[in-house]
């Protein structure tokens, strides 16, 4: 069985309830991370643009403390809370990989963690070799 290795990106606070990402093997699982910033507030209340860009920083952070690229990311999965913020994250999602886009579905889901929170993301990254 392949050891379990947390990564925890650098300035992030250790949280004994869930590691931002985990490597199994070849594979890193990144947790599902929403809006919320370095100094622990919500970014871009109300704004589901502003949430995504957010959101994709923090997983960038992860993937790159892990030691891979956001173009290692092989599978997406977003839960937004409106279909009517659909349009700001797919911006984002389409910025972030504008050549070779990775495997995504998206659910739209009642709520998420904090009322404000719009869009969450999680992420499965094959790792470099």
């Amino acid at each position: 069985m392949p050891e379990r290795k947390p990564v925890i990106p650098p300035g992030v606070a250790p949280n004994p309830a869930l590691s931002p990402g985990v490597i199994v093997g070849d594979l890193l699982f990144v947790s599902g991370h929403v809006a919320i910033g370095k100094d622990g507030n919500v970014v871009g209340v109300g704004d589901a643009e502003a949430q995504s860009r957010q959101v994709m920083a923090n997983i960038r952070d992860v993937v790159t403390a892990a030691g891979a690229k956001m173009e290692d990311v092989a599978k997406i999965t977003c839960f937004i809370t409106d279909i009517a913020n659909y349009g700001g994250y797919s911006k984002v999602r389409a910025e972030t990989w504008p050549n070779d886009p990775p495997a995504s579905s998206t659910v739209v889901v009642a709520g998420l963690v904090r009322p404000e929170l719009l869009v969450e993301v999680e992420a499965i990254v094959r790792m470099p070799s």
